[in-house]
């Protein structure tokens, strides 16, 4: 059902002169490695997922040190744009609950800080306001689905700065790794080549079901950015 919306909902965001990361671009968090695992193993999946906490890293790496399960992600891309590394993306952290470790081992997950879904809260000065999953009041850009998306119909928009950024990091990535940027069109719902390893970028949502979890959402400027890394190898 969401193909057909997608198709009249085009970005008009212009990826097409990306290149690989500059790596003074990232910032390095002092993450402790008791909190990740310091193994090396061969990477063969990217996996999108994004936070559910705002525009700031704080609270992900807060909510992170309080669990002894080592669960995060490599990298976070924050509000503006600017990627944390937390650990080397040679190693690894919990962070698909797939029940499958062996995929975690052979990912390298980053997140896009966002609200995620969201609910209509009230107008101020005619200007829609919305609720988070937390209950807090934003103001932020929405993507709408009117046929939903997992079950929710509104999701803050990732921003151009933060999809830039994450196009710059997979282009890295390949470029290390050689893990292919082939759009795959089923990443938007529990996926069997995801879930059996294949190759490639993905989302949270390909390894878990809905009401589980809804990272990341079809955004059509994610999906242009997908789409157009391919031409850029």
């Amino acid at each position: 059902m969401l193909f057909n919306f997608w198709k009249y909902n085009k970005s008009k965001m212009d990826f097409s002169d990306l290149k690989p990361i500059d790596l003074d671009k990232i910032e390095l968090i002092d993450f402790p490695e008791d909190q990740y695992f310091p193994e090396t193993f061969a990477k063969k999946q990217i996996v999108l997922h994004h936070t559910v906490s705002g525009p700031d890293v704080r609270g992900d790496i807060e909510t992170w040190l309080k669990d002894t399960r080592r669960i995060a992600t490599c990298i976070i891309i924050d509000g503006k744009g600017v990627p944390h590394q937390l650990f080397s993306s040679k190693y690894w952290a919990g962070h698909l609950g797939a029940g499958n470790s062996n995929l975690d081992r052979h990912s390298i997950g980053v997140e896009i800080d966002n609200w995620g879904w969201l609910q209509p809260a009230n107008y101020v000065t005619e200007k829609m306001q919305w609720k988070t999953f937390y209950g807090n009041i934003v103001d932020v850009e929405v993507q709408e689905y009117p046929k939903l998306f997992r079950d929710y119909r509104y999701y803050q928009k990732y921003n151009e700065l933060q999809l830039r950024t994450l196009g710059e990091l997979l282009l890295y990535w390949n470029q290390r790794y050689n893990i292919p940027l082939d759009y795959n069109e089923d990443m938007w719902d529990v996926s069997p080549k995801a879930l059996s390893g294949v190759p490639g970028v993905w989302t949270h949502t390909s390894y878990r079901p809905k009401p589980d979890k809804t990272d990341c959402h079809p955004q059509p400027d994610l999906i242009n950015l997908l789409k157009t890394l391919r031409n850029l190898i």
